[in-house]
């Protein structure tokens, strides 16, 4: 049987129904599937891992996920630091120097050096990141006394470096502490991607002090620097010891928008995050007082069966401290035991306590004056646009013109979307379809999805069975059927008061605060499921030939799904593609906000180069916006040796039916 006939002879009709997109939230009826969605207050129960190989598969994704969310994929290009140490003063037993460098070009960390008096050899480093205390870095009094930690550690034989948080003392003076914007999102530009780029570089500038011994650094702080402490170990195995403070709980994942960001906590939760340090040797101090009252109970335990798993529970403490939310000299002193056993290799561990600590004016440890702030301070407007710049570059240097740059510009894209669609669960048995009941020669199926719902009814499609499968995706039932076996799939988008359309912004109105960083994204919910109706290797809708074809408003959705398929089920199903790309334009952050909300998808090309990250197969493109630049998708076709077509008009129904049965 020829191609043609084949295709011809059973046309699988996938039709989503989107009239609904265009009608007011009011008047869409609630949706129960928009119920008890995961918030930063949840209470979230510890997961269980059996074997070291089932946590070490859950660590990988789980590292990918929080690179990801925190604007590291692809990593940004670590440009000269230019540091200037300057204004050394000695004390008893310690120095002081203060310290500016560029983590972007004129993008400055700010902060203080803490040394030993005297140096002899190759000492360990600690990096300090403060939390949201009100005079940052220069805090000091009893719940918690930033100079005092870093002092004492400075006498016990580290150099310590306290830098600020952005928005916070010298920072302040060239950024806002909460700089998220939806469209900044879109370019994964945020405030957790800055605070975590710059405590990446701080590891840098130790590791290149000449008294630092570059396999011996620690990190620690307390509440959002308890935070930034386990967001740096998680992406950066430089850190060999951590002590995060007051921060992982159950209970409560962070209160404020630099520990927040778009796909960080998707499916996942600080506890798990936390447990990214294992097998290194890790501190969790708790407190009475706050959210980490439960820990000896709740977080403490579970970390713990992950380092059991490694045969490494010797390497994690924990120190439950009656005290409201803190880092009090008693947490402190727990600390400073913890690290002198594990990275100063002292002896003397559990003798060591703190001892006099002077007072500080604001002068005394502030870096900058208004004469000598540096000229080059970026705002944060010219700052996005810096950063836009360099995403803009490093994608067009990805332009796939040979098999090298086009096998390096899909992994970056299926890399990315698996993250930004949050994919990982995607299984034979994905419970969002379901088998309801058999009829005389025909099956029905279900989609249980939040934002799709729709319902399958065709000829006996036996989940053994090899045929021809053909999808068509559309905003209306406005598309013929093919053939008099054609089976049909109706999807419904689903909205409500609390459900945002397909292109809503990263944070509806009426859902919990920090939406996305649990949740997808209405657009990212729906490709997810798009996504699970695409022929997989691992589904019961692997069957060949296959066809494809998605319309209107969908169309873009639909090729991010497209481009998520695997190299092994496109070769499998020959699958042909036609994606209608409703004028999309593709230069605007306006018209992805409105029309196709993921986040970061900016930062890996747009759609420009999804689709010729798609052109793996045959492809058509048409109804093409003015920004789409055709020779990315016609040099992704030669090196694949597919035809790709690009049609600058809506092309014709007859001629894309049968461009398919070819």
């Amino acid at each position: 049987m020829t191609g043609h006939a084949i295709r011809a002879a059973s046309f699988l009709s996938l039709v989503a129904w989107a009239a609904a997109l265009g009608a007011s939230p009011a008047t869409v009826p609630a949706d129960s599937r928009w119920a008890d969605l995961p918030h930063t207050n949840t209470v979230f129960k510890p997961a269980e891992y059996k074997t070291l190989k089932e946590w070490q598969d859950r660590r990988a994704w789980l590292r990918e996920q929080v690179r990801f969310a925190a604007g590291l994929i692809p990593e940004p290009e670590r440009a000269p630091l230019n540091a200037r140490v300057f204004d050394r003063r000695v004390y008893d037993g310690y120095t002081i120097e203060k310290v500016y460098f560029e983590s972007y070009p004129g993008f400055y960390v700010t902060g203080n050096l803490y040394r030993p008096a005297k140096i002899e050899d190759k000492i360990p480093a600690v990096a300090c990141p403060h939390g949201h205390w009100p005079q940052g870095r220069l805090h000091q009094d009893e719940r918690g006394d930033i100079p005092a930690r870093c002092i004492t550690l400075a006498r016990l034989g580290a150099t310590v470096f306290a830098y600020d948080m952005i928005g916070y003392s010298d920072s302040k003076r060239q950024i806002e502490h909460r700089i998220n914007t939806p469209e900044r999102d879109l370019w994964g530009i945020t405030s957790l991607h800055l605070q975590t780029w710059n405590s990446i570089r701080v590891l840098d500038f130790l590791q290149s002090l000449p008294e630092v011994d570059p396999e011996r650094i620690g990190v620690t702080g307390a509440s959002g620097g308890g935070t930034q402490t386990f967001i740096l170990y998680a992406v950066d195995d430089r850190v060999k010891v951590a002590a995060p403070v007051n921060m992982i709980s159950s209970t409560m994942q962070g209160g404020c928008v630099c520990e927040n960001g778009p796909c960080l906590r998707i499916d996942t939760n600080n506890m798990e995050i936390g447990a990214l340090m294992a097998p290194r040797p890790l501190l969790m101090i708790s407190a009475t007082g706050d959210w980490t009252k439960l820990t000896p109970e709740v977080e403490y335990p579970f970390i713990r069966s992950i380092y059991a798993l490694y045969d490494a529970v010797d390497k994690v403490q924990n120190v439950h401290i009656d005290a409201p939310h803190n880092y009090n000299k008693a947490s402190r002193e727990a600390m400073y035991r913890f690290f002198a056993r594990w990275l100063l290799k002292r002896d003397d561990a559990d003798t060591i306590t703190e001892g006099e600590i002077p007072k500080f004016r604001p002068e005394d440890l502030l870096v900058w004056t208004d004469e000598t702030a540096p000229k080059n301070l970026l705002s944060i407007d010219q700052l996005t646009k810096q950063l836009q710049g360099a995403a803009r570059a490093r994608i067009a240097a990805l332009r796939p013109d040979d098999p090298q740059k086009f096998s390096a510009l899909r992994q970056l894209i299926q890399t990315s979307l698996v993250q930004a669609i949050a994919a990982r669960q995607r299984t034979a048995s994905d419970d969002r379809w379901r088998r309801e009941r058999p009829h005389p020669g025909a099956l029905e199926w279900s989609l249980i999805g939040r934002r799709l719902r729709g319902r399958y009814f065709g000829p006996g499609l036996d989940t053994r069975a090899s045929g021809p499968l053909s999808i068509t995706v559309d905003h209306a039932d406005g598309h013929p059927i093919v053939s008099p076996f054609d089976a049909r799939l109706a999807i419904t988008p689903v909205s409500s008061e609390a459900g945002p359309q397909l292109g809503a912004a990263s944070q509806p109105a009426g859902l919990p605060q920090f939406f996305t960083t649990f949740n997808r994204t209405e657009a990212a919910e729906s490709v997810f499921e798009l996504f699970a109706l695409l022929p997989s290797e691992h589904s019961y809708r692997y069957r060949v030939p296959a066809t494809l074809r998605a319309y209107g408003p969908w169309g873009p959705a639909c090729l991010v799904a497209r481009a998520m398929m695997s190299d092994l089920a496109v070769h499998k199903t020959g699958i042909r593609t036609v994606i209608d790309l409703n004028q999309f334009q593709m230069d605007s952050d306006e018209a992805y906000l409105k029309q196709l909300n993921i986040p970061h998808i900016r930062r890996i090309g747009g759609l420009q180069a999804i689709a010729a990250a798609a052109c793996n197969g045959p492809i058509w493109f048409h109804n093409v916006g003015e920004h789409f630049d055709e020779e990315w998708v016609k040099a992704a076709g030669r090196v694949n040796g597919v035809e790709v077509r690009v049609t600058r008009e809506k092309a014709d129904e007859k001629a894309i039916v049968e461009w398919l049965m070819e």
